[in-house]
């Protein structure tokens, strides 16, 4: 089953730290947008995922201007992480990211569809075959 999540446009990667004497800090919009998507969080209350999943990222344009699509996934993809939704955002855990403009959504809709489930791992254990199919799917969960 797919875990849906809607958060505010994110901003770019290229926007989301500046730099100071003494390194790298957030900058102040991105503070703002991680203020506005946990306030987005605790609304939907959405499911966490464990395991590998493929993540559906689509975003509404929200004015004229020339992006890249691809500098909007960071933020959205963190604070996943961060807030326990997804594992990881490596490859051990993201097998596929879709990214896509959208008009029927506000802002950012994130979709985390899980690659192996509990009910169809239960329901392969009984299998006409007998094999232990549930112990086949954690051996490849482990290994991806």
């Amino acid at each position: 089953m797919s875990t849906v999540l809607r958060l505010p446009f994110p901003p770019s990667t290229n926007n989301l730290f500046i730099n100071v004497k003494k390194g790298r800090i957030r900058s102040q919009r991105y503070d703002y947008w991680l203020m506005e998507a946990r306030v987005d969080l605790l609304r939907q209350r959405p499911a966490k995922v464990g395991g590998p999943v493929n993540l559906t990222l689509e975003f509404k344009e929200p004015d004229k201007r020339l992006r890249d699509l691809d500098n909007l996934a960071k933020a959205p993809l963190d604070f996943l992480v961060s807030h326990g939704l997804i594992e990881a955002d490596n490859n051990s855990v993201v097998r596929k990211i879709n990214l896509a403009w959208s008009d029927e959504v506000e802002g950012c809709r994130i979709t985390i569809e899980p690659l192996f489930s509990v009910a169809s791992a239960s329901a392969s254990q009984a299998s006409p075959d007998g094999q232990d199919h549930e112990q086949a799917a954690l051996h490849i969960r482990h290994r991806a």
